[in-house]
């Protein structure tokens, strides 16, 4: 039986009612360390405006699919939607939405619970997102390699390929003779239907 890993994107949540960043305008502009930086108090603005959007958000057919069939997902999603849905090896490579932390007492706050205040109550520092932002490195992107290395076949599901991670990633699985499967449109219905057909 071929071994299977996932590579989703924002086209993966679609269906799920959350926009992909290229139908969200300006956001990707604004998800950037330098903007952070500069105008903290926005930045969560819009950030807790993303995280609404999230919240309500319930997996498709894809992220159940590959929750139900227990594929190894590297996931550019911020959204959680893979472990919502029951998958239990997920690779977040862009961190998620779930908390922000003092990266000076290592504190947790609940994002919703961050208005006007943006500092750590305890030592006043600027609290910082569990999300990789353009312009930060990826903490987590050798560990994402080494789970691709474990596929017969690379799943890619709903990239636009717009970052140089996607290319990055998918380049590397062909480099080392893994199958890539792309899956661009309907991942709700097509993701389903390609693991019954390979995994029964």
């Amino acid at each position: 039986m071929k071994r299977i890993v996932a590579f989703t994107g924002a086209g993966v949540s679609k269906a799920s009612g959350i926009p992909t960043f290229n139908e969200m305008g300006e956001l990707r502009n604004l998800l950037t360390r330098d903007y952070f930086n500069e105008n903290p108090n926005h930045f969560y603005k819009i950030l807790k405006e993303l995280h609404s959007t999230i919240k309500g958000a319930k997996p498709n057919g894809a992220h159940l699919a590959l929750a139900k069939h227990n594929i190894p997902i590297v996931t550019m999603n911020i959204d959680s939607l893979h472990e919502k849905a029951g998958s239990k090896r997920v690779i977040e490579i862009h961190g998620n939405l779930n908390s922000i932390f003092c990266p000076k007492c290592l504190r947790s706050y609940d994002l919703e619970g961050v208005n006007e205040k943006i500092y750590c109550t305890h030592c006043d520092t600027l609290l910082q997102p569990k999300v990789v932002l353009y312009g930060d490195e990826i903490p987590l992107y050798f560990e994402a390699i080494s789970m691709v290395s474990e596929a017969d076949v690379l799943l890619v599901v709903g990239t636009s390929f717009y970052t140089s991670t996607a290319h990055d990633l998918v380049y590397r699985a062909e480099r080392m003779g893994i199958e890539v499967k792309l899956i661009n449109r309907d991942a709700e219905v097509e993701v389903p239907q390609y693991l019954a057909k390979i995994l029964g």
